[in-house]
């Protein structure tokens, strides 16, 4: 008797068990095909993945410090320097946004501390004005924010992401990376330029930095980081494993050569400080449609008809500001050569999308005139662009170039300092080189 209800108690356990088990199957498939349908950032991206992309109804977002368009996004901190927000959103009513600011480490995880530590104000602030465009096809508002201000001040420094929000829903319109430097100690940066490494000859610019950081710096060897960005492509940031600390007071870095920049990097000018079909670039305009319609002429691989163009030339520029300035919807002509398949993923990117690849832009190739077409919708102004493909999820920037113009590059040198007691990475200073 003992026997068959001890047989009977294991059974009743099993069963339990069973039925625990079976119950808790649905909630690990869910999870694990949650975890299977994340999107996977793209490699070689010349945006953070953190940031989001806006939607299709705004649009010119530029991020810069005041009174300086096309500038880095770099401010002093407890200075008296400002960044400037400017966007447009598309239509003729009135609408409220909502802007936080996140703070961020070196390698661009967010960081251990929170507002209450980052910020010396509100965690938040609202934009409630704009400026109704006048006679514009399409109608749209033109928003312009500046900051640090009593409502939104970062306390430290650091990497930040600027998130704008919608003040109905709360959702997500888009984010854009800056950065608060205390310009503390003193950096020196070199450029040695090689030929020799690449088999498609391009040369490779090798960046070797020195700085000489401030006294509260303790343990350099450990609490000293190192980064190198170029042309402001955060998302192709690379972080400086080649340190030594040596010479005292010194912090010594390089990128090592398989890892470092290309030296003739290039971008293709688009001119739209107005829509006059000239023959050299606009070769088409149609007024009467909303919005107007430009055809460009066609791009062609490894040919630019404009190869004085260099990107540092675009520092002064952009899409023109104010809310007297007109859209259009532009169309992009390519001509590949023969080795480029007609399946590819070809993609135009450039300032007037924030160098983000989405869909909107990416272009399809029409068999009937044997070219590549795609389309943006740009404000008046100047810009530079590229045509990128994407493969295997990684994005080839260099395929669609001429590969032998020689057009200057901008560099910038990021020093951190990983503070032991306050358990977050400072940003001491940025330095700025073109070669």
């Amino acid at each position: 008797m003992f026997l068959k209800d001890h047989i009977c108690n294991k059974i009743s356990i099993l069963i339990i068990l069973g039925i625990i088990l079976g119950g808790c199957a649905p909630s690990n498939t869910s999870q694990n095909h949650k975890k299977t349908s994340q999107t996977k950032p793209l490699e070689g991206a010349f945006s953070l993945p953190q940031q989001k992309a806006s939607p299709n109804d705004i649009q010119s977002i530029q991020l810069h410090p005041k009174g300086q368009p096309g500038q880095a996004p770099i401010i002093r901190l407890n200075s008296k320097q400002q960044l400037e927000l400017s966007f447009d959103y598309l239509g003729s009513q009135n609408r409220q946004f909502r802007v936080t600011v996140v703070h961020y480490d070196q390698d661009w995880q967010q960081s251990s501390i929170g507002p209450n530590t980052y910020l010396d104000s509100f965690s938040e602030t609202t934009i409630t004005s704009s400026q109704a465009s006048f006679g514009q096809r399409p109608s749209y508002h033109h928003v312009q924010f500046s900051f640090p201000n009593n409502e939104l001040r970062p306390a430290v420094s650091g990497n930040f992401l600027l998130e704008v929000r919608s003040t109905d829903d709360n959702t997500l319109l888009f984010s854009m990376p800056f950065f608060v430097t205390e310009d503390e100690g003193a950096i020196k940066t070199e450029i040695k330029q090689q030929f020799t490494q690449r088999r498609d000859g391009r040369p490779l610019n090798q960046l070797f930095s020195t700085y000489r950081y401030p006294g509260f710096v303790e343990y350099p060897q450990f609490d000293l980081g190192m980064s190198f960005a170029h042309n402001q492509f955060w998302g192709q940031t690379k972080i400086v494993k080649s340190l030594d600390t040596i010479t005292p007071g010194e912090l010594r870095g390089y990128i090592e050569d398989e890892n470092a920049f290309i030296g003739n990097y290039e971008f293709k000018h688009l001119n739209l400080q107005d829509f006059t079909a000239d023959g050299r670039q606009i070769i088409e305009y149609q007024p009467d449609t909303i919005p107007p319609k430009i055809t460009l002429r066609r791009d062609v691989q490894n040919l630019d008809f404009n190869p004085r163009f260099e990107r540092s030339d675009l520092f002064q520029k952009g899409p023109s500001d104010g809310h007297n300035n007109q859209y259009a919807q532009v169309k992009f002509q390519l001509e590949t050569v023969d080795s480029i398949p007609h399946s590819s993923d070809i993609y135009v990117v450039g300032d007037f999308n924030n160098w983000i690849l989405n869909e909107q832009n990416k272009m399809d190739y029409d068999n009937t005139e044997q070219l590549w077409k795609g389309n943006a919708l740009i404000k008046q102004g100047s810009y530079a662009y590229k045509y990128v493909i994407v493969d295997n999820n990684r994005i080839d920037d260099l395929n669609l170039d001429q590969g032998f113009l020689s057009s200057r590059q901008i560099y910038f040198t990021f020093i951190y300092f990983n503070d032991p007691d306050r358990h977050f990475d400072r940003l001491l200073k940025v330095d700025r080189i073109i070669k």
